[in-house]
């Protein structure tokens, strides 16, 4: 079974975008990168679809961030919890 992560879907998609631009990074490079689909990605970054878990964890990895950095508004504290949720 696919477990989706919800909490904070506005932080969490603002958050996806930012950093792959951040990054400098196109939609195909991460794509191929991760093996996630263009249109998943796309849709993960406008809000559309909600993330699995299991991408959170591979997008997480690219970017070179916990994946508790993309589930803003997480508590001081509570990040390593936060990542527990995720792996």
């Amino acid at each position: 079974m696919t477990a989706y992560v919800t909490y904070g879907d506005e932080y969490l998609k603002r958050r996806l975008k930012e950093h792959r631009y951040r990054m400098g990074l196109a939609l195909s490079y991460v794509s191929k990168s991760v093996g996630i689909p263009v249109e998943d990605l796309e849709s993960y970054e406008y809000g559309e679809k909600s993330i699995t878990k299991e991408d959170l964890v591979k997008l997480a990895d690219l970017y070179q961030v916990s994946p508790s950095y993309f589930l803003g508004g997480i508590p001081l504290g509570a990040a390593s919890k936060a990542d527990d949720l995720v792996k």
